[in-house]
């Protein structure tokens, strides 16, 4: 814990359960999903907005960390290693999670990403008096699409859990409507996630300064590498630059279409690039190219878009319509239309589309405006 728990604050105590923040925060970053840069996200709002926050995330696997969470007090999550599978929820981690959470006193706890354990914090927090804060960090979540991916007993639990908090916060309309419809009398209220960085109107895009179509995610199923490959192999004459890791989970038709894509002349792989990197490496960038089967709301976009870099997307992964409706990029069907369209771009269009990104990012999610956001949505009846 870097901090010495603290009994007296201004504003809000907010509690951030995601097991995942270390691998962000840590100096020897390592690959990690978008709901964990939300919560971060939201947490150094809170904070800079005069709130109080502490992170429950797992110290064990982090190391040196960075200097910008020295605003933060971090509590150590149970270890994941300790104890034997499945009965471990009941006679050591349920218990710590518990007696930690009752030290901290939160007003709120919030949780990054629903699952099965969602049940058994909904227990916690009913029993200490937190109110419980549930993020939907993906729309698979909301539909079958999750049945083909985990067990009906967890699934059972997860809806249990939903059940129990005193709101969920999703990121587009899409993920709204399914809550209504399938969770009428649950709280629920869109909010759209923040980025920590400030946008720069000097950092519009020449196109001819722009060297390359930017990819960068975690190479996996749901990234859709086979499309990636497809757009590959029309674009002979692009650069494309991918920037990603692969995961010891990766599935045999990722593997398949990433082995193609490492032989391709016209693509380079970047290997992970942490935090620190990304802008500059987007910033380079005359694109930020997605090719996912499906989405949240992705994180990329929003890194995207705060260094002037539009968004090449399909219509699978266009949140709420934002990426045509405010002129972000362009929506493609296919690798052939996605060819036609970068051809037929001019220069003075792609500037335009350059200034749309920052001004939408500088407009829609500033990190400090969410927060405040954010705290009113909480305190409203």
């Amino acid at each position: 814990m870097n901090k010495t728990l603290q009994t007296n604050h201004n504003g809000m105590r907010f509690l951030f359960l995601d097991a995942k923040i270390i691998n962000i925060i840590s100096k020897n970053e390592k690959p990690s999903g978008g709901a964990a840069v939300q919560s971060f996200g939201w947490a150094k709002g809170l904070v800079e907005t005069g709130h109080e926050v502490f992170i429950m995330t797992d110290l064990i696997k982090g190391g040196e960390l960075k200097e910008e969470v020295k605003d933060l007090q971090l509590i150590p999550l149970y270890d994941e290693r300790k104890g034997l599978r499945w009965i471990r929820w009941i006679y050591y981690r349920f218990p710590d999670l518990y007696t930690k959470i009752k030290k901290i006193q939160p007003d709120y706890l919030y949780q990054s990403v629903p699952g099965w354990s969602s049940f058994l914090i909904g227990i916690i927090c009913k029993q200490l008096g937190v109110k419980y804060i549930l993020r939907i960090s993906n729309d698979y979540f909301l539909d079958d699409r999750f049945k083909n991916m985990h067990s009906t007993l967890h699934g059972f639990f997860m809806k249990l859990g939903m059940g129990m908090t005193d709101i969920i916060l999703c990121q587009n309309d899409y993920q709204l409507g399914q809550l209504q419809k399938k969770h009428p009398h649950i709280r629920t209220k869109k909010i759209t996630n923040p980025i920590l960085y400030q946008s720069n109107n000097s950092l519009v895009g020449d196109k001819k300064k722009r060297k390359y179509i930017a990819w960068l995610g975690i190479f996996q199923s749901q990234k859709n590498l086979k499309l990636l490959y497809e757009i590959a192999t029309i674009l002979t004459d692009t650069h494309i630059c991918i920037a990603g890791k692969e995961t010891s989970k990766i599935d045999k038709t990722s593997l398949l279409y990433l082995n193609k894509l490492r032989t391709m002349p016209n693509v380079t792989f970047m290997g992970f690039v942490d935090r620190n990197g990304v802008l500059p490496f987007l910033k380079g960038a005359k694109f930020l190219l997605n090719t996912s089967h499906y989405e949240g709301f992705s994180n990329t976009f929003l890194e995207a878009m705060t260094v002037g870099t539009p968004i090449l997307s399909t219509p699978n992964v266009n949140p709420d319509g934002i990426i045509d409706r405010h002129q972000l990029g362009l929506i493609y069907a296919n690798a052939n239309q996605l060819s036609s369209q970068l051809d037929s771009l001019k220069p003075e269009e792609y500037k335009q589309l350059s200034e749309n990104v920052i001004d939408y990012v500088s407009k829609n999610h500033n990190y400090k405006i969410l927060a405040k956001n954010l705290v009113n949505i909480l305190q409203a009846n």
